[in-house]
């Protein structure tokens, strides 16, 4: 399905023309508005999961997991589990076991929503908007300073306004 493109900003025209002058010959490398495959991911993923990694206890690495459903993921960010179970298990370098208890620690933190299908406990995974949840989370004193700073600042330059 191809859908309509976005209009473009300042920044992304100027990085577009850019980028023509450094790689010639790569403007239609790939499109997620075009070819079928990708998905929207926040430009703040990274520092997300640097969190993930402090809020989580030590050695329970969640943010592979975290990363896999965010890939799996489309626009409507639902994953519906069936018996893909094992699969993200396994993409996230886990056992089903070890992959459920991440996917616990990440409902509790709040970053994602879990719901039944039938007898399934993890039958559909919600991923709600992350940038949210980390202003929940600081509201709650969670979240460090040292990593507000950064976050703040990376919100500021891809023009994510913070709540005051």
């Amino acid at each position: 399905m191809v859908l309509p493109k976005p209009r473009k900003n300042q920044l992304e025209i100027k990085l577009e023309q850019l980028r023509d002058q450094l790689f010639p010959g790569s403007a239609n490398e790939w499109d997620r508005n075009v070819h079928d495959g990708y998905s929207t991911v926040p430009r703040t993923i990274g520092l997300m999961l640097t969190l993930l990694e402090e809020l989580a206890d030590k050695g329970k690495h969640v943010s592979r997991v975290y990363s896999e459903l965010w890939f799996r993921t489309t626009d409507c960010k639902l994953i519906e589990v069936d018996e893909d179970e094992s699969d993200l298990a396994h993409a996230s370098g886990l056992s089903a076991r070890r992959w459920k208890e991440r996917i616990d620690i990440l409902e509790k933190l709040g970053f994602i929503k879990i719901a039944p299908n039938g007898a399934k406990k993890y039958g559909y995974i919600f991923l709600p908007n992350p940038n949210d949840v980390t202003i929940a989370l600081r509201k709650k004193g969670q979240v460090s300073n040292q990593w507000w700073g950064a976050y703040a600042k990376r919100c500021s330059k891809i023009g994510y306004k913070l709540p005051t």
